[in-house]
């Protein structure tokens, strides 16, 4: 289901990309504690940001001379640091970081969604940093938290979340209102029997405009849930198996863009073709050098830890 967010100014009783959640005051706000492996860090208060991008070009670049593109990046994380400590004298870089709402999914929006029975909304979180180590499934990528609820049970609502000091401008989701809509997708070229691929490879030839299955057929571009996930491009695709032996099945994508050159004959919504280029990105989330990020879900159980992997656009 894909679901065509657009920027606005979406509530805590609707569905949403990177809008408030509906999240209770008993419950505390979920942290991140894994590694942090950050090539840039930026303020993510508006105040510190406006600052941070108005002089980080004279702190990186004018303060040391000609430097290379490394160092740039550590005076800028440096000049960043600067502002964050001068604001609040207490800041810890070693402290937990406050995660970031990602999306917000009420499952009368988005009905295909895992357990009905027992949940009516579905909250996904990230940290808006890079990730090292041994913790993380995808390095130098947000990582991300998943909480199922009974919006019925939330009876009061905190109203003012805790935010992060640092964060990367580019993990940091616009917010948007959804419009979800069911498409029709494949399973991935590089998972189907060989005699099904030299069929559609004798398909794709034999086509006069360029017909490409995985980018116009098997994989919906943009931020959606469930169906087949993302496009697989950096690896070719392997199980995703939880640590109780079942396989994991996709749940979110977050993507670089609801589609580009490659993809905007067949996936721009037809009620959008006068805007040319003006929906492309409004997320303006950017995963890696374009890439998306694959959030999947365990179905034994919500209580076993999702992962996540990180493939090329089709």
């Amino acid at each position: 289901m894909r679901l065509h967010p657009r920027q606005g100014a979406p509530g805590i009783e609707q569905s949403s990309v990177g809008g408030p959640l509906l999240w209770p005051t008993e419950e505390p706000w979920p942290v991140c504690r894994l590694a942090h492996e950050d090539t840039i860090i930026e303020p993510f208060a508006p105040a510190l940001k406006g600052r941070y991008e108005a002089n980080r070009w004279d702190w990186s670049h004018g303060r040391h001379g000609r430097v290379d593109f490394a160092t740039r990046m550590r005076h800028a994380s440096e000049f960043a640091l600067e502002l964050v400590r001068g604001a609040n004298p207490e800041f810890d870089p070693d402290a937990p970081v406050p995660l970031i709402p990602v999306a917000q999914l009420y499952y009368r929006d988005v009905p295909d969604l895992p357990w009905p029975e027992k949940f009516d909304l579905l909250q996904i979180l990230w940290c808006p940093r890079d990730h090292s180590g041994t913790e993380t499934d995808t390095p130098h990528c947000p990582a991300f938290q998943v909480f199922w609820r009974k919006s019925e049970t939330v009876k009061g609502v905190l109203t003012v979340p805790p935010q992060p000091d640092l964060g990367l401008e580019h993990y940091i989701p616009n917010p948007c209102v959804v419009s979800p809509e069911v498409v029709t997708e494949y399973p991935n070229f590089h998972t189907l029997p060989d005699d099904i691929k030299i069929d559609i490879d004798a398909w794709e030839e034999r086509s006069s405009d360029g017909t490409d299955y995985s980018s116009e057929f098997a994989h919906a571009p943009g931020w959606k849930v469930m169906g087949h996930g993302m496009y697989w491009g950096i690896y070719d695709p392997y199980p995703m198996t939880c640590e109780c032996g079942a396989e994991q099945l996709p749940l979110f994508t977050a993507d670089t863009g609801e589609f580009d050159g490659g993809t905007k004959e067949r996936w721009q919504p037809v009620e959008e073709a006068h805007t040319e280029w003006s929906f492309a990105d409004p997320v303006e989330v950017t995963i890696g050098r374009g890439y998306a990020l694959q959030l999947y879900y365990c179905p034994e159980s919500e209580q076993h830890t999702g992962r996540s992997e990180n493939g090329l656009n089709p």
